[in-house]
């Protein structure tokens, strides 16, 4: 098998015998994600470590063909080595940005980052859960996010999917985001956050003007969405975008 989408249709469909529906519920995404990367039409690399935990299989075979489909089993989750189901893959270096490896080492040690049910929408928005409901974790190591995303609290990390295509090129439609959750401030710092409004979770571009008014806006230059925080609306900054695992840093 020479390519994602075929590997991702034997792993689904020979291994597991699930439907495209089934695995997108099991790994949080939307079918039409998990189909369009069985046609090959999407970038699928911020997708991957989520569908190889549902599936079972080992994240390298499924995004780059190396090693055995299935993960291995024997090393005992919590660990300082992240078990194979669990890696996330340093695509960064892979694909020609030289980066240390989000992946930690054996004896490194690790950060279990919570991935959240709640995921933020790049468009109308997506219902919010009230509560955080952690449905994971993905595992980090501690030295690349102390070099990399430097977080005042590292406890305060949270993985979300982000849905949508108002933010493109930045993210695209189910990739993962890594959110700090302290940082709630976008008038100290400019950048992408998590945001909620009438019970609906968002990802935007937050910057604050010169003339002081923080404005809101999309990335995607077809989406001619710009909103001022001007007080008539009730906004709850969630957290800021650190990192999309595309390898993109915010």
């Amino acid at each position: 098998m020479k390519n994602i989408a075929e590997r991702l249709h034997y792993a689904r469909k020979t291994y597991k015998n699930w439907s495209q529906a089934t695995l997108a519920t099991a790994a949080g995404l939307s079918q039409s994600t998990i189909g369009n990367i069985e046609a090959g039409i999407r970038d699928a690399r911020g997708s991957l470590p989520v569908i190889a935990k549902a599936l079972g299989i080992s994240h390298d075979w499924l995004a780059f063909g190396e090693g055995e489909m299935l993960a291995n089993a024997s090393t005992p989750y919590g660990q300082n080595t992240a078990p194979a189901s669990h890696k996330i893959t340093d695509t960064t270096s892979r694909y020609g940005v030289e980066s240390p490896s989000p992946t930690p080492a054996p004896g490194e040690l690790a950060l279990h980052v919570p991935l959240l049910a709640n995921s933020g929408s790049m468009g109308g928005g997506s219902e919010q859960l009230h509560d955080d409901v952690i449905v994971g974790t993905l595992t980090l190591s501690q030295g690349w996010v102390q070099q990399r995303v430097r977080p005042a609290n590292p406890k305060a990390l949270r993985f979300i999917h982000a849905y949508g295509d108002s933010m493109s090129p930045t993210f695209e439609d189910g990739d993962i985001l890594l959110v700090d959750t302290e940082v709630k401030d976008p008038r100290s710092i400019d950048g992408v956050y998590v945001m909620s409004a009438h019970e609906r979770v968002y990802i935007k571009r937050v910057r604050q003007r010169l003339d002081g008014v923080v404005e809101i806006s999309s990335d995607n230059p077809t989406v001619k969405t710009v909103d001022v925080l001007n007080g008539d609306h009730t906004i709850n900054i969630l957290g800021r975008v650190v990192w999309c695992w595309n390898g993109r840093k915010l």
